[in-house]
């Protein structure tokens, strides 16, 4: 499906990396830059709005440890506005023989990265088109990964695309929402080799010269940076996941790694990690949505893995990276980002997968745990104090902003976590994440479309929430003072700083509480909406502590924890409030020192009024503002604390 984009143009100076922010990488997705080291233009032609792309096929000779591909790329493509001449991105290194629009031989110009093929008239919304580009070259070390390894003896080439690079080995038209409807993928090689793509292997074909064809084919729509290849001297190994869905049926896992017995030895235990993990997934987040086809893996020297749809790319066959590009079958290639600020939608949930993994499947993690991963995800958001989740409009075409480690991968999965607290249900957060697969299968989505289906099926707003972790910045580090109101009463107030006050003042949400105590333990949760909250809770034990978020669902530092001064009476502390019953005014005789502050609530704990003593005050006069009722006068200095009861008429 397709939408209609405005035009794409940026320019914008800014000097980046090779990498991302080196924080766990390693085991998740793998990217380059665009750009290379320094910043350029990036331009996509508008004309790519008039046509939808129904199907792909790319015909292409590839060799290990070699960038050269020569073929062809064929599309059907169909016009949804009047076009006079058609457009598409490809890079201006590669060599381009010659261009066919529906079997006639055209011209053709190039141009700022792309081809432009004239019509001698417009045609019409809604014709047909066939495209065949057929080239040759050698692409960029940003599109295909070629070489070996001396560890493993692997020798393989292999493309990633992704967020930008498709355009730099095949003719692309790189917008998100214009999925491929279908494609063949077929890759000739030397027959000593194998070649791993998407969808199924429908043919080998031999060739001459003792060459050999492999035939792909997937017929699921497909993004444009998901088509991909790998060849090296690989074996093949199979195994099977069967989802509850599909029972008695399976899905095949293909494999293909390095042609060495001791290195499958090294790692089969962690590919047959695989189904079981397949099966979970299926089960928490909907049947694994390339069933009719299969999921597996190529292994490639590529610096972590990439979710190519049905087939990931894998530099490594670690326990985590395996469940995160798992994950991304779901999240990024069902149900694709609809912009590139908008990559939670699959980083944050490809990463939050694998907490999942580790709290459902713990005896496949025998090294760590659930709650290990997240104390270090948040640990690594708070390395620094900014930055949203939410990738912002002048970072658009950033790579390293698009994929930072600490904001889009580990920030955009603790606040999954965070939102599955605040619904304070598994039924409705996991449906929330089914619904969402199947409302948005085979198409793009933006944070604020989960958001809307969230609160659909919770009937609840989550906009503070989107505004203070999504688009906002920071963290929130708690404090909290308690003691007890009465012999059945424990008064808890609960303040925070946050570490970008100027962007995110306050924090508002659910907060777990563990009130500590040698007559047993009792959490509780409070719904924190203002600062210097007061929580009366009800409680008969003597608490010998508090621990703040002691599950660790929100991303937050701890501030002080103390307990408050003693109550006295106020016979013994020298003061006295008065009139009571009053219409409003009150006085407030007071000792000549020992006494600081007066806060005033509701019996809810609503703070009505708070004032500071001047040194050396005998009285203090309060004009309170309340409806009538009943409230708690608070007066406390180094002294103690005075609590009266008094009734506003």
């Amino acid at each position: 499906m397709m939408r209609i984009f405005p035009v794409v143009f940026l320019a914008f100076m800014a000097t980046l990396v090779l990498a991302h922010d080196n924080d766990n990488c390693d085991r998740r997705c793998s990217h380059r830059s665009v750009f290379g080291a320094t910043a350029t233009n990036y331009f996509q032609n508008t004309i790519m709005n008039r046509y939808d792309l129904k199907y792909m096929k790319l015909e292409l000779d590839v060799m290990p440890q070699s960038r050269n591909i020569s073929g062809s790329c064929t599309y059907h493509a169909t016009t949804i506005a009047a076009l006079d001449t058609f457009a598409i991105e490809f890079r201006q290194n590669m060599v381009v023989d010659s261009v066919y629009v529906n079997n006639i031989k055209r011209t053709f110009t190039r141009a700022n990265d792309h081809i432009y093929i004239p019509f001698s008239s417009p045609v019409a919304a809604g014709t047909q088109l066939q495209l065949q580009f057929y080239y040759r070259g050698t692409a960029s070390g940003a599109a295909i990964y070629a070489g070996s390894s001396t560890s493993t003896g692997l020798r393989f080439a292999a493309s990633l695309s992704e967020s930008f690079q498709a355009r730099e080995w095949y003719p692309a038209k790189q917008l998100l929402a214009d999925k491929i409807d279908s494609a063949d993928l077929w890759f000739s090689t030397d027959a000593q080799y194998l070649v791993g793509s998407n969808g199924l292997l429908k043919e080998v074909v031999d060739l001459p010269a003792n060459r050999k064809q492999y035939r792909w084919a997937t017929r699921y729509p497909i993004a444009y940076y998901l088509p991909s290849f790998a060849v090296g001297n690989y074996m093949q190994y199979t195994n099977y996941a069967k989802p509850a869905h599909i029972t008695p049926d399976s899905i095949p896992v293909l494999h293909y790694i390095v042609n060495s017995p001791s290195y499958f030895g090294n790692v089969k235990t962690n590919l047959d990690k695989t189904p079981p993990f397949l099966e979970k997934m299926s089960e928490l987040f909907g049947l694994y949505p390339f069933h009719l086809e299969k999921y597996g893996h190529k292994q490639a020297s590529i610096g972590g893995g990439m979710e190519h749809q049905t087939m990931s790319t894998m530099d490594n066959f670690g326990t985590s990276l395996i469940a995160h590009e798992l994950g991304h079958q779901w999240f990024g290639n069902n149900v694709t980002c609809a912009t590139w600020n908008d990559i939670w939608i699959n980083e944050g949930f490809a990463s939050y997968s694998e907490y999942l993994m580790m709290e459902y499947l713990p005896a496949l993690y025998p090294t760590t745990t659930a709650a290990a991963n997240m104390l270090n995800v948040h640990n690594n958001v708070m390395s620094a104090t900014a930055g949203s989740v939410y990738v912002p409009i002048a970072d658009s075409y950033n790579e390293n902003r698009i994929f930072s480690g600490r904001l889009t991968y580990d920030k955009g999965s603790a606040i999954v976590h965070n939102l599955r607290f605040e619904m304070q249900s598994d039924s409705l957060f996991f449906r929330t994440l089914r619904l969402f697969q199947q409302r948005f299968k085979d198409s793009v989505a933006t944070g604020e479309d989960f958001r809307a289906l969230a609160e659909e099926v919770t009937g609840r707003s989550f906009a503070d929430f989107f505004n203070q972790w999504y688009y906002g910045q920071g963290y929130p580090t708690y404090s909290v003072n308690y003691g007890k109101e009465s012999t059945d009463v424990l008064r808890v107030t609960v303040s925070q700083t946050t570490s970008a006050p100027a962007i995110t003042p306050f924090f508002k949400g659910l907060l777990q509480l563990r009130i500590k105590s040698l007559q047993g333990d009792t959490i509780i949760t409070v719904n924190n909406t203002s600062n210097n909250q007061v929580f009366n809770i009800p409680y008969s034990k003597n608490p010998s502590g508090i621990d703040v978020d002691p599950n660790n669902w929100i991303i937050n530092k701890v501030g002080s924890v103390v307990t408050s001064i003693d109550n006295i009476t106020a016979a013994q502390a020298g003061v006295k409030i008065s009139p009571n019953p009053t219409k409003g005014e009150l006085n407030i005789s007071l000792p000549p020192t020992g006494f600081k502050a007066i806060r005033i609530t509701d019996l809810s704990g609503r703070v009505v009024g708070v004032h500071t003593i001047p040194s050396g005050s005998l009285l203090y006069k309060v004009n309170l503002n309340a409806s009538p009722g009943l409230y708690l006068v608070q007066v406390s200095g180094n002294k103690g604390r005075v609590v009266e009861k008094i009734l506003v008429q």
